[in-house]
């Protein structure tokens, strides 16, 4: 590693030379505390490898970095970047916090770091190679049987499952600090599911957008070959012999609080996300289950913590994994990336062994030194902790214990008792650890640059032959507030890119442009990874998991559903905005009367409205628009749009993503004084757009795939519920004396006035809008059209082979035959003539709609038959 005051004495350019880039407040007194800081050095110089960045830099002014963040920020929004944090006040899904100013790290120190993650992920894989194999560091007494038996994160039975090629880390994570001295420290390992890969990935994707020319000029490492790496060792895990594996991303589920990364991984490396539900174990095999049945599985990168992949061998209570996982893994049939118990290696209690152990198992000494740490299950070290609590940090032993750190010099003289007692008490379960400083980072905050404190997490990949390739990169972490030792994003600490520089032009190049989220850089790298080997070209997946089918289905049916709320309440505000309107009042009755038959208002407020009465109208009118509470608010439907969306995120694109997410803020409580009758009018309308974008991109942008026709299923079967709905809500068929409103009304809600207008030059007549509104199979709009669509879509799907002895038939055969059997009843001439049969056919449309709703479930998604694989 670089001497620092050589590095520091190359050049004499300090801070406050650097413009108006750090404010008059702090440019005279950054970097000059007592730690580290990456960009200067103790006297406020520029470190050498800094130079080219700041001098690009130096020139701009606040307001247009400002612009640039603002900038970078647009960008991680539009993509849907976000960061779940349970019972953050922000929501569920939280903006992604990117600081746009890199962390630099010189190819030097990049050198010394990787050659010791390497050594450190092959230590910790040989470890667990032994410890769940001939246990023989514990039989030679170098491990105290203690530390591995105490520990709830050794995974019994797992004990014994060889993994594939011998590998349990295939993945590897570690996080670093820079200690005062300038030396980087190993301050943990993440060795079960390490997470944040992804999110490097895309704050270089955004931040080399909006920092183009200095990451040129910087000559910054590129991120592509990592990630060949990673799909190609992924490919060669699989354990039966095949140029074509099934391997898929086991994810906990959108709720998960890295799920955005879940998503953003599969889609780019070419694989499938799965949650725990769209797998089954049949024999020891794990399979998928598909639209067409149950395709087997050779390859499972999980995202999953040990005890909650297996319900039957690990933890009982979890619904998150696959019961029979274990079993699988055990047969040989499927390979667990990271094998299942490598999380035992995190624990805290192993850190003290390392050295030693990399002596005995590798021969060599351990390159990249942790942090000093004790374990007081020994009593010589236990006797060091007591002694030196005040200058010491506290933590729980092993991973089943908790996180929660606890500073000795921030202790009572009561506190510390207590302390001293509970490692007397439970001397294995407490580890000692050295305060270490960390190191600062220059971070955009206020209009200036501060120094915030970082941990830096660098990321292996085990090569298909042996050994490991490191992440020229990582994502490194800021503290959110000064001096705050602890960085964590759940305490809303932020990110950064990693640069890494090359020592040459030859070894980095610039980004080039991104498509659909992914750099160019990465894109490349899936699915395709063998560039030797012929590629069978096919027309269509035929491995969409039901539950994606299930979920792009009812996607379909929220947006319809959406859009047909949405268009009512249009209605009502356009009538009350509009005084002037020639019928605006005779039209507003059987409006109210279709919210009161949807649910969106009380059946009294619909009977004042038509006996000319309006009080507390607007209020249930703004309920029916923003109460999220409210079932069938524009809102609900609008929420469990974006939820369902966000469940089959890695089959939408991005341009769709953007689309959903601007609609879910576009219905956002608007403030009381943005709440009178025109501009809610103009805020419907620009949500009606909204949807017509969505609809658009369906049709336009998605290949014709067993996806898109379940999410045009599902728009076409709720449309004609809701065709059905608006006419037997509006009493078309009593014969009220407020008919020509109700035809005016059910020609603007069906999108069809324009039509009629065009066909018959008169005024609303009932028989011809009753035709072009259920029997016209020319007009998008009306129920004929939706059932033959139906049709179609429902043959060109896999047939299941299974009886449905109710009917006598498989459910998708009955389906197909019901919607033959109401396309025919539409055709019958009584129904758009004689009231009476009117009635009649839409309360039989009324059940046969949402049967066959429920005949696709049963075919498609609940898997409640068997099915063969």
């Amino acid at each position: 590693m670089a001497d620092i005051e050589a590095l520091a004495s190359e050049e004499d350019r300090t801070v406050t030379g650097q413009g108006s880039l750090f404010g008059d407040a702090h440019a005279l007194h950054y970097g000059t505390g007592p730690v580290y800081d990456e960009m200067v050095t103790g006297g406020g110089r520029l470190r050498a490898h800094w130079q080219k960045f700041m001098g690009g830099l130096g020139a701009l002014e606040p307001s247009l970095m400002a612009e640039r963040w603002e900038a970078a920020r647009r960008l991680l929004h539009q993509n849907g970047v976000t960061y779940n944090i349970y019972g953050d006040p922000q929501g569920m899904e939280r903006p992604w916090p990117l600081d746009m100013i890199p962390l630099l790290v010189p190819a030097d120190e990049w050198d010394a770091i990787e050659a010791g993650l390497t050594q450190r992920a092959s230590l910790l894989n040989a470890i667990l190679t032994d410890l769940y194999g001939p246990q023989d560091l514990i039989r030679s007494g170098r491990l105290p049987p203690s530390l591995l038996f105490s520990d709830r994160g050794f995974q019994r039975a797992c004990h014994g499952a060889t993994p594939t090629n011998g590998i349990f880390l295939h993945l590897y994570a570690a996080d670093l600090a820079r200690a005062p001295d300038g030396r980087w420290w190993v301050l943990a390992d993440r060795t079960q599911t390490p997470s944040g890969a992804g999110y490097a990935l895309e704050n270089r994707a955004v931040v080399s957008r909006v920092l183009t020319d200095a990451f040129k000029d910087c000559n910054v490492r590129t991120l592509a070959p990592f990630f060949t790496t990673l799909r190609e060792m992924l490919v060669k895990l699989a354990p039966r012999p095949t140029d074509d594996p099934r391997i898929v991303l086991l994810t906990p589920g959108p709720y998960n609080e890295t799920y955005f990364e879940h998503a953003y991984l599969a889609r780019h490396l070419g694989i499938t996300l799965a949650e725990g539900g769209d797998l089954t174990v049949r024999d020891r095999q794990v399979f998928l289950k598909t639209l067409s049945g149950l395709e087997p599985v050779d390859v499972i990168l999980r995202r999953l913590d040990d005890d909650y992949c297996d319900p039957l061998e690990l933890r009982a209570d979890s619904s998150l994994g696959v019961a029979g996982l274990v079993q699988a893994v055990r047969a040989g049939t499927v390979t667990v990336a990271n094998a299942l118990g490598s999380g035992l290696v995190e624990s805290l209690s192993f850190k003290p062994f390392l050295p030693m152990l990399c002596r005995h198992l590798m021969g060599e000494q351990l390159k990249l030194p942790g942090v000093a740490m004790w374990w007081c299950g020994q009593e010589e070290e236990r006797t060091y902790v007591i002694e030196h609590l005040d200058r010491l940090v506290i933590k729980p032993a092993f991973a089943h214990l908790g996180s929660n750190p606890v500073f000795g010099s921030s202790l009572t003289r009561l506190e510390r008792q207590e302390m001293v007692a509970n490692i007397k008490a439970r001397p294995g379960d407490f580890i000692g650890q050295e305060q270490l400083g960390l190191s600062t980072v220059p971070t955009w905050i206020d209009g200036g640059l501060q120094p915030r404190p970082l941990v830096m997490r660098v990321y292996l990949a085990a090569k298909p032959g042996g050994g490991y390739t490191v992440m020229p990169g990582g994502l490194t972490r800021m503290s959110a507030t000064p001096g705050r030792l602890i960085v964590s994003m759940q305490h809303g600490g932020g990110s950064k890119d990693t640069w890494v520089l090359a020592k040459g032009p030859a070894e980095g190049r610039a980004a080039a442009p991104r498509v659909q989220g992914v750099p160019s850089e990465v894109r490349n790298t899936a699915p395709r990874t063998v560039a030797s080997r012929d590629v069978e070209f096919k027309s269509q997946s035929g491995d969409l998991p039901s539950r994606v089918a299930d979920g792009l289905f009812w996607l379909g049916r929220y947006a319809e559903r959406s859009e047909s709320t949405l268009r009512i309440l249009r209605g009502v505000y356009t009538r009350l905005s509009d005084g002037t309107r020639p019928g605006a009042g005779d039209e507003l009755v059987p409006l109210m009367r279709l919210m009161d038959w949807s649910g969106m208002v009380p059946r009294d407020l619909a009977d004042m409205a038509e006996r000319g009465t309006g009080r507390g109208l607007r209020q249930a009118l703004q309920g029916a628009v923003f109460d999220g509470g409210h079932p069938n608010s524009l809102r609900a439907n609008i929420q469990r749009l974006h939820r369902t969306a966000a469940g089959v995120r890695d089959r939408l694109s991005l341009d769709m993503w953007r689309v959903i997410s601007q609609l879910d803020r576009q219905c956002e409580p608007a403030p009381a004084r943005a709440r009178i009758d025109t501009a809610m009018l103009l805020r419907l309308d620009d949500m009606i757009t909204t949807l017509a974008a969505l609809a658009g991109l369906e049709q336009e942008s998605m290949t014709r795939g067993p996806g898109w026709r379940f999410l045009d299923i599902g728009r076409r079967l709720e449309r004609g519920i809701n065709c059905v709905a608006l006419m037997r809500g509006s009493r078309i068929s009593d014969g009220a004396s407020d008919e020509a409103a109700v035809l005016e009304i059910l020609l603007e809600l069906g999108e069809s006035f324009m039509t009629y207008r065009e066909r018959y030059y008169t005024t609303a007549q009932r028989t011809p809008v009753l035709y072009l509104l259920l029997c016209d199979e020319s007009n998008p709009r009306a129920l004929a059209y939706q059932l033959s669509h139906l049709a179609r879509h429902l043959a060109a799907l896999p047939r299941p082979p299974v009886v449905n002895l109710r009917v006598n038939q498989s459910p998708i055969t009955a389906a197909i035959r019901l919607i033959e059997d109401t396309r025919e009843m539409l055709r019958e001439p009584d129904i758009i003539r004689d009231r009476f049969a009117l009635r009649g056919a839409l309360n039989s449309l009324a059940d046969r709609l949402p049967e066959i709703s429920n005949l696709l479930a049963h075919a498609y998604f609940s898997h409640a038959f068997s099915r063969p694989a």
